[in-house]
Formats: C-alpha cells, sequence, structure tokens
C-alpha cells in the first residue's frame, strides 16, 4: 500500500470521527431541547382517545340520567359532608360531569375532582371547577395524611378491579382527617334486574360489588360507623292480586314481596363510612 493510501485513510477516519461526535452532540442537543419543551407544557400533550373511551361522554349523558336529577340524587349526602366538615378538601373520584362538585360548591364546601378521563377533566375545568388528570391512588398519595374532610366516589368502584380498589380505599384512609367520611355509591346486584342485565350495560363495569363485599372492603382498609343505604328503588308494580295454583294466600304473598324487592327494589346503594376519630397509621404503599 503507498503512503498516499494510508494517508487518505486516516484522514478519513479523522473526519468520520468528527462526523460522529457531532452528530452525538446534536442528538444530545434535541434530547436536552425536548426535555426542556416538556418540562415548560407541563408534560406531553395527551393523545385523543380511541375506542369506546372516545364516545363514553355521550355514553355518560344517554345513560346516566338527566344532570338535574343527579343533583338531586346526590343531594342525600350534603347532611354526611356537613357532618365531616372541618374546613378542608372534598376529594371527588371520578366526577364525571360535574353534578356533585356543584352542589358541594354550593353548600359553601371546598372541593375538586381527580379524572382519568381527558374529556370529562376538559369539560370539567371549561365550566370554571378544579379537576386534576391524574390516577387517583397517584393523586392521594401527593397529598398530605389528613388533609381531607371527605373523599367521594359516584360509580366509580365497579369499574375497578379488586387489587386496585383495595389500593384505593387505603390512599383515601389515609388521606382522610381524623371523622373525615368516605362516600361511596354502585349499582346493587341485589336487584335482579340489575345484577343480571343492567350491570352489563356499560361495557367498562369490572364486576357488581355485591353489598356485603363492599362494606368488608371499607371495614378492612380502617373504616368505622359503616352504613350501607340503599337507594333508587324502581315504581313498584300492585302484585297483591297475584294468584299461584295449588298455594296458600300467604305463601303466595311471600312469593309477590319477593319478587317485588327482586324486580323492583333498590337499583344502587351507598356505603357512609368515617375515618376514626384518632386515626391509626393507614398501609400507603
Amino acid at each position: 500500500m503507498s503512503a498516499d493510501a494510508v494517508s487518505a485513510d486516516a484522514v478519513t477516519a479523522v473526519e468520520l470521527a468528527r462526523l460522529s461526535a457531532t452528530v452525538g452532540a446534536l442528538v444530545g442537543q434535541v434530547a436536552e431541547l425536548q426535555a426542556r419543551l416538556d418540562a415548560q407544557a407541563g408534560s406531553p400533550a395527551p393523545r385523543e382517545p380511541g375506542g369506546f373511551a372516545a364516545v363514553y361522554p355521550a355514553f355518560e349523558d344517554r345513560f346516566r340520567g338527566d344532570p338535574a336529577d343527579i343533583r338531586r340524587r346526590l343531594s342525600i349526602y350534603l347532611p354526611d359532608l356537613a357532618r365531616a366538615a372541618r374546613g378542608r378538601s372534598l376529594l371527588d373520584v371520578g366526577p364525571g360531569r360535574g353534578e356533585w362538585l356543584e352542589l358541594v360548591a354550593e353548600a359553601g364546601v371546598t372541593g375538586y375532582g381527580v379524572d382519568t378521563d381527558a374529556q370529562f377533566v376538559a369539560a370539567a375545568q371549561a365550566k370554571g371547577q378544579r379537576v386534576v388528570h391524574a390516577d387517583a391512588v397517584e393523586h392521594l398519595r401527593t397529598i398530605d395524611d389528613g388533609s381531607l374532610d371527605a373523599v367521594s366516589a359516584f360509580h366509580v368502584i365497579e369499574h375497578l378491579p379488586i387489587d386496585a380498589l383495595v389500593e384505593l380505599l387505603l390512599a383515601v384512609r389515609g388521606a382522610l382527617a381524623p371523622g373525615g367520611v368516605l362516600l361511596l355509591e354502585t349499582p346493587n346486584p341485589s336487584n335482579i334486574v340489575m345484577g343480571a342485565c343492567n350491570f352489563y350495560l356499560d361495557p367498562t363495569h369490572q364486576r357488581p360489588m355485591p353489598p356485603a363485599l363492599t362494606e368488608f372492603l371499607v371495614s378492612a382498609a380502617g373504616f368505622v360507623d359503616i352504613e350501607v343505604r340503599p337507594l333508587h328503588p324502581k315504581e313498584p308494580v300492585d302484585l297483591s292480586r297475584l294468584r299461584l295454583d295449588g298455594v296458600s294466600a300467604h305463601d303466595t304473598g311471600l312469593v309477590a314481596a319477593a319478587l317485588a324487592k327482586g324486580l323492583f327494589g333498590p337499583q344502587d346503594y351507598a356505603v357512609i363510612a368515617w375515618a376514626p376519630a384518632r386515626l391509626q397509621p393507614a398501609a400507603r404503599d
């Protein structure tokens, strides 16, 4: 090999090394610039929801009920909230269209929400409501223990896998002040129509939550004075004229009562539970 060829190869190697170093520096600068842009924006812009999530707000509007009716239904919790209010905030997990946050504000209580659905968050913020776009458990772990007077979750727990629900209850327990209240509402599978049909209308539901199971999980998380409150019975059908061949009037009446309860009884139920007056440490991962 000639001296000229060796010299040319050496020059090429030096140029490649310089070019590689330049490219490496540019890649580093681009990464640094992207990090700065993300920090200025707070977080990368969320992607538009796809699949059923894209139409879930419309699904809620059709099947959740008229907002005025929902406000009326939720107003039953205002006395429970008043009992717990000590000047701290209420956190509503999954506020959806925000009817409860409206009632809370009208009652003079500071309240805000946390929701994983960006569309609901944007709609709430457009109405001037404070709603954080985050996972509820992760959010609860960022706030001080004992900093909330109340936590509500209406028609939320049936959407959660059981382990996620246990995590949520423990996180709520830690965030509530002594004497704070937990307000839950969920479909009642003890009602035959709800348990066998209507519950499955929402494909994001995980599993029905029998009242005894919910009460147990809330108790296991360290709550006390737990009340299970049946809610929202349908208008009953008069079965007093029911007659069954070969069955006594007394036994027929029992059958009619069971049918009325199973078919037209409470469609939902609430669990109202309290943090102990002297708060014991809750397990928070």
